[in-house]
């Protein structure tokens, strides 16, 4: 299992109230990966169905990263003060993965399945890296924050997404990854079993079934 801090066992080595924040982490890991296997194999006409569910996944890391920016990153200032330096140089590093994450777009939608493995490899080792220096600089802080405000502020981070990413968030972060307690409350789960899993898994096929 990918992680710094928790070597192998998953969101559960953390406080209860980081763990939504870690399952993110696995999950944009796991779909970097899909894209990486995928890449060689997509041809041009397999290309605009992956390019969907590209987008998809871009979303979310917009989302993501942005919260972190505006929300995230303010909000604990006040009780880690030590984090403002670090949390300068993680928007930063947002500023190189938004620019990957443009090449692989063009890249997807240029039709030419022969220029896709340059960006997509750019963007895996400029996601595995910024994942990497994030979680050194913030989980040794984030566990000493309050848990009470954590929520407070990844509630506020939840309410800004955008409605694209809020359909598909809870089967997202819960797609071939451990189901950590406290991760999100029942209902919530079972909808992204059921009702929104459905719309989940078939917009997989254009990265899990390449053609």
């Amino acid at each position: 299992m990918d992680g710094l801090l928790w070597g192998g066992k998953g969101v559960d080595a953390l406080p209860r109230h980081l763990r939504g924040f870690g399952q993110t982490h696995l999950a944009l890991r796991r779909d970097s990966r899909r894209l990486v296997a995928a890449a060689p194999l997509l041809t041009s006409a397999g290309l605009p169905r992956a390019a969907e569910w590209w987008q998809q996944l871009r979303a979310i890391v917009d989302w993501h990263h942005q919260t972190e920016d505006e929300i995230l990153w303010p909000g604990l200032i006040e009780y880690v003060p030590e984090i403002a330096a670090g949390s300068h140089r993680m928007v930063q590093d947002h500023v190189a993965l938004d620019d990957s994450m443009f090449r692989v777009t063009k890249a997807l939608e240029g039709g030419r399945a022969e220029l896709i493995g340059g960006p997509v490899d750019t963007f895996d080792t400029v996601l595995h890296r910024h994942l990497h220096e994030e979680e050194a600089l913030t989980f040794p802080v984030f566990a000493r924050v309050p848990a009470d405000v954590f929520a407070s502020l990844e509630r506020r981070v939840l309410a800004a997404a955008p409605f694209r990413v809020k359909r598909v968030l809870p089967p997202w972060l819960l797609d071939g990854l451990p189901q950590s307690a406290g991760l999100m409350p029942g209902p919530v789960r079972l909808a992204g079993r059921t009702l929104l899993g459905g719309a989940y898994r078939r917009s997989l096929t254009g990265i899990l079934e390449p053609r």
